[in-house]
């Protein structure tokens, strides 16, 4: 997938269809999270079993632009890439395609989130070098 240097490989399950028979529109928003966090594990910025007391990444905004259906059995990619670093937060960008073809776009804002002291908090350098790193650019 063009661009995007993490894509992950979605199946496409029975409960996902809606009576149209094609994915329900919200189940692209659980695609997303589910690549959106395979992406955060797989760079290193998230752990694979949070716990409770730990620093968390809260979603602040998401949305999915709607290009084509998706149905069972088609073979679906989602692809997630950084284009933006702030202090506290992250922009990713989400490109799903079904057999090759766009079938929506999106972008979702997550903040990095204390739960022990209920308040966002800043990004390290650590963190920032391995998505730079990672997405082979600066921010």
């Amino acid at each position: 997938m063009e661009g995007f240097r993490h894509v992950v490989p979605i199946e496409v399950i029975f409960k996902d269809l809606d009576v149209y028979a094609h994915v329900n529109n919200s189940v692209f928003f659980t695609y997303i999270e589910t690549a959106r966090i395979r992406y955060m594990v797989d760079v290193g910025i998230r752990s694979p079993q949070l716990k409770s007391q730990e620093l968390a990444f809260i979603l602040a905004h998401i949305n999915c632009d709607f290009k084509r259906p998706i149905f069972y059995q088609q073979r679906v990619e989602v692809g997630t890439r950084i284009t933006e670093i702030k202090r506290t937060s992250l922009r990713l960008e989400h490109r799903i395609e079904t057999d090759g073809q766009l079938a929506a776009t999106g972008y979702g804002v997550v903040v990095q989130y204390d739960y022990a002291r209920q308040e966002s908090v800043p990004f390290t350098q650590n963190m920032r070098q391995k998505v730079e790193l990672f997405e082979g650019r600066g921010f």
